[in-house]
Parts: structure tokens; C-alpha cells; sequence
């Protein structure tokens, strides 16, 4: 007659089930390795030891940045074609555009009219604040940041304007400052 580790032999009437019982591949608890309660503080360090820490290893930090910044930038052109708009959204071919700036490393940012016309005050005195173009926007934003960080200007549904710019202007990240 065989017994589990309990002692209790294995033709009783009343079965045993769970880990210990006599078929079980388990020893005593405890004894389980890593995930067994008595190891439990010493399994979460060799999880971090082992690379399953939240944090990215800094050999892809570059990497996930990239791709945070696609994602976000194609979520931005998403949001405009869905939901009520006050002046219009841009056309298909124009989001497309878009699109393809963004897979070749452009980030979509939004910028009021607002600022726009804040930039505009001080070198552009024929820019209307009222109702500016896209091609006014493009000239002063390419004015104040060089033409190579603005690579598209578009209207966004809401009366901002969508930008396409460079990933980094002169070696570090690009984003429109508040």
C-alpha cells in the first residue's frame, strides 16, 4: 500500500486530490522552488535579475520611445476622423500623408491658432488671426523652428492645426513648447 507524504495510504475511501496526493510530481511545500511560499521573496529577485522588471533595458529605451511616439502620433490622426467637427476635417489623401510622414519618423503634434498667432506677432505682420491658412501657419512655424523640423501643416477638426515635425531638431526631442 502506498502513503503520501502525510501518511495517509492511498486506499482509503476518501481520495486525495491537489499536489499532495501519492501521483503528485510535487515534494512538500516549501521545497517547491521559486514559486513556493518559503522562496517567494527570493523568486521576485531573480525575476529582476533575470530582465522581467517593468523597466526596459536601456538597450531598447530608444527603441520604445520611437514607437510610443508612432503610436501616439497615429492615435492623433485616428481621433480626426471620428466625432463631430467645428471646421471640417482633413481629407483621407491628407491623413494618408500624414501617415507616411509618421513612418518616416515625424511626430504629429497639435498647436492652437492661438499660439500660432503669438508666434506670427513678431515677424509676420500680415498674418490674419482671425481665419489663417494653412500655407500662413507653415511659413511662420517654419520660421520659427527651420524648415526642416516642420514637414506638413494641416487644419485639425477642432480649429487647431495639425503638424508633422521632426523627431529631434539639432539633436534633441522636438515638441512644441507650452
Amino acid at each position: 500500500m502506498a502513503t503520501t507524504w502525510r501518511g495517509r495510504s492511498a486506499s482509503r475511501s476518501r481520495p486525495a486530490y491537489g499536489a499532495y496526493s501519492s501521483f503528485s510530481t510535487q515534494s512538500a511545500p516549501g521545497k517547491w522552488g521559486r514559486f513556493g511560499a518559503a522562496k517567494r521573496s527570493s523568486a521576485s529577485s531573480k525575476f529582476k535579475k533575470s530582465g522581467f522588471a517593468a523597466a526596459p533595458a536601456p538597450a531598447y529605451k530608444h527603441v520604445g520611445h520611437t514607437f510610443q511616439g508612432k503610436i501616439n502620433s497615429f492615435k492623433t490622426l485616428f481621433r480626426q476622423t471620428f466625432g463631430p467637427a467645428k471646421f471640417g476635417r482633413p481629407t483621407p489623401s491628407l491623413l494618408n500623408s500624414f501617415g507616411h510622414w509618421v513612418d518616416n519618423g515625424a511626430i504629429v503634434q497639435t498647436c492652437s491658432a492661438a499660439q500660432v498667432a503669438r508666434w506670427a506677432r513678431l515677424k509676420h505682420k500680415n498674418f490674419d488671426t482671425h481665419r489663417p491658412t494653412i500655407a500662413a501657419c507653415k511659413n511662420v512655424l517654419s520660421a520659427k523652428f527651420g524648415k526642416s523640423t516642420i514637414k506638413a501643416v494641416a487644419r485639425a477638426k477642432n480649429g487647431s492645426f495639425l503638424v508633422a515635425t521632426a523627431a529631434t531638431a539639432q539633436g534633441r526631442p522636438f515638441f512644441f513648447p507650452s
